[in-house]
């Protein structure tokens, strides 16, 4: 295992997080499965939900229809984000340097989402996506803190998902991963704004790392699309989820993140509050007895927002950030796994 570490810090000046309107329950899920897809289906689903422990999420898709176009759309949810961001500090549009996305459904491969997003907002300025998903926060701070500390100016930050749209009720579309994913993973965006160390913001992000574990493993995650796949493929695009290989790995993955922390002299006992990438919403009492910690320390939002893939983790450190708990010095571990081909990073983040 290798880890990268930066050395650079930045100024938090804002966190946000948008979902769709529609926010679906398991029955309300269950019951569409079995209405189009039939009595099986729905069986299957309810089998799976406990496993899961997710009871709800938002879709940006149709639950009445076999499949659906997103609504709102992937770079639609982002705009959202940026503009919650930029009205939460006192900087305009024009002040941002740069525009970062990630994201694993965007509207269309090229151009990349982000450039509709900077359309939409009439931003004049630079923009670059990632096509990553549960790290994507990770590897958008390794780019983002070197420049801020050359140019001095603030970034954005928005990772977003519409993966609810890659899902078709047909039957000859499911198979028990499909099924897997339509009952655990959700849609939405989250996002930042981070400056220079020297700007007064919310707070600090600090010892961001990454690294990976993925040399010669099958990936956990997959999604169609890409060269290999444009003239051979004979089915809708769809995630190919193998669970097995996401279980297999999953554990290796937080102990590669906590031993990154480790070598920088933390000990999880330093935190006040712990946001692992969350696929299961029974990820607070997992990692708990794990870690042997408080299983109050550790944020778990899977169980009413799903698997946010690219989202997760800015969703879940924007509410955590804007809830109004934390006190002055609060110290936040984020731990990001990322099972498309085992990737793992984070960030300690100090309150006040």
């Amino acid at each position: 295992m290798s880890v990268i570490f930066l050395p650079g810090t930045a100024s938090l000046l804002a966190a946000s997080h948008q979902f769709p309107p529609q926010l679906l329950s398991n029955t309300q899920l269950i019951s569409a499965l079995k209405e189009l897809s039939g009595h099986r289906y729905a069986k299957a689903a309810a089998r799976i939900a406990p496993y899961l422990g997710i009871e709800q999420r938002h879709f940006s898709r149709s639950i009445k229809k076999a499949v659906s176009r997103p609504s709102p759309s992937n770079s639609e949810l982002t705009e959202q984000t940026v503009r919650s961001l930029v009205n939460q500090t006192r900087l305009t549009l024009s002040d941002i340097d740069y525009l970062i996305g990630h994201t694993t459904t965007p509207d269309t491969q090229l151009p990349p989402s982000i450039a509709w997003v900077a359309e939409k907002l009439r931003y004049p300025g630079a923009f670059m996506e990632l096509r990553q998903a549960c790290t994507g926060f990770a590897n958008s701070l390794q780019i983002a803190i070197p420049r801020i500390a050359m140019l001095g100016k603030p970034v954005v930050i928005v990772g977003s998902e519409t993966g609810s749209v890659y899902f078709d009720y047909q039957p000859e579309f499911l198979d028990q991963s499909q099924i897997v994913n339509y009952m655990q993973m959700g849609d939405g965006a989250g996002g930042v704004i981070v400056a220079s160390e020297t700007s007064q913001g919310i707070g600090t992000i600090s010892d961001c790392f990454t690294g990976q574990i993925g040399i010669d493993k099958t990936p956990g995650l997959s999604l169609d699309g890409g060269s290999l796949s444009a003239f051979t493929l004979n089915t809708n695009a769809r995630f190919h989820h193998d669970a097995s290989r996401v279980r297999e790995n999953g554990q290796e993955l937080f102990e590669a993140s906590i031993l990154a922390l480790k070598s920088q002299g933390y000990r999880l006992s330093d935190f006040d509050y712990i946001i692992p990438h969350q696929a299961s919403g029974h990820i607070d009492t997992v990692l708990s007895e794990a870690l042997d910690i408080d299983q109050a320390k550790i944020i778990n939002d899977a169980k009413h927002w799903g698997n946010l893939g690219s989202a997760a983790i800015w969703c879940s450190f924007s509410n955590l950030v804007n809830h109004g708990e934390l006190k002055a010095g609060a110290k936040i571990a984020v731990l990001g796994a990322e099972a498309t081909k085992y990737m793992f990073g984070g960030f300690v983040y100090t309150h006040g």
